[in-house]
């Protein structure tokens, strides 16, 4: 008799504590069904950090059009703006971002012939009214040809606060184009991907080794140069890789990267695996 009721008492009490169970996830349905619909969802916007672009000032309107194209590669939807700075220091800009433009491009464009030091102070300047125009903190610079000499005179001589995120340099004559001065050694100098020996280091590439402890050791460097299979091509690639010597006993991440082509006039213009390249390096 006793262990009969002691079974119908735990009976009752799983009973309970079912229905208990039952009438606590009734009562959430309710209150769930009751709430109000979502109707609106914030999302917070992914920081805006452009592409800066400094070329050499001597690319036709369609090279740079063309190099542009490989850069953009899959953010294509992203808008180009220009980015023009007049010697008495007037900034105009073409083209106005879009609030979806996370990842912009700026196409930078200097007076020509003008010193390094003059270049530098106008690309500060230029830099700084853009970051307050299109309300961007960070920045990637990106440099072809003779505009990576530019960009690299103006990494050493800017601020922290004004020191881009990523750095590309392309085709950039760091130490000029003379086959001799960069192939004393071997006969062919395509071959070459050393640092140059000192003596035949020029004025230019002396000066910006001279100056690279002022470099900000957190900017992401990297070195891209072509090379022409069986064909001349008018950049020596041991000048395009001397930035090594400027930047590589300085930053904390250095890359360098030979993209082969049998294309010999345009080099990298034409080069489809330079956008891949460029991406990949900054993201």
């Amino acid at each position: 008799m006793k262990a009969t009721t002691k079974q119908v008492l735990i009976g009752a009490t799983w009973l309970v504590v079912l229905l208990a169970m039952i009438g606590g996830t009734m009562l959430w349905q309710q209150q769930v069904h009751k709430s109000k619909p979502v109707t609106t969802i914030t999302v917070t916007s992914t920081e805006r950090i452009p592409m800066v672009l400094l070329l050499d000032d001597h690319l036709t309107h369609n090279q740079i059009q063309q190099l542009t194209a490989h850069i953009q590669n899959s953010s294509a939807t992203q808008t180009l703006v220009t980015a023009k700075i007049t010697a008495t220091g007037t900034v105009t800009f073409k083209g106005q971002l879009l609030n979806s433009d996370n990842r912009p491009y700026i196409q930078v464009q200097l007076p020509k012939n003008l010193d390094s030091n003059r270049q530098t102070h106008l690309l500060k300047q230029l830099l700084t009214v853009a970051r307050q125009q299109f309300k961007f903190r960070r920045f990637n610079l990106v440099s072809y040809g003779r505009g990576g000499l530019t960009a690299t005179n103006y990494v050493e001589h800017t601020t922290t606060s004004l020191s881009p995120q990523h750095f590309v340099l392309m085709a950039t004559p760091f130490n000029g184009t003379s086959r001799q001065s960069n192939n004393r050694r071997q006969s062919n100098n395509r071959r070459q991907t050393t640092p140059v020996a000192a003596k035949s280091q020029t004025a230019t590439l002396a000066k910006l080794i001279a100056h690279r402890h002022t470099i900000d050791s957190k900017m992401q460097v990297l070195i891209v140069a072509g090379k022409a299979i069986k064909a001349d091509q008018p950049l020596p690639l041991q000048s395009a890789l001397a930035g090594q010597s400027i930047f590589k006993p300085v930053v904390k991440v250095y890359q360098q990267k030979v993209l082969r082509s049998w294309r010999t006039q345009s080099g990298l213009l034409n080069n489809h695996q330079i956008g891949n390249t460029i991406q990949t390096f900054i993201n």
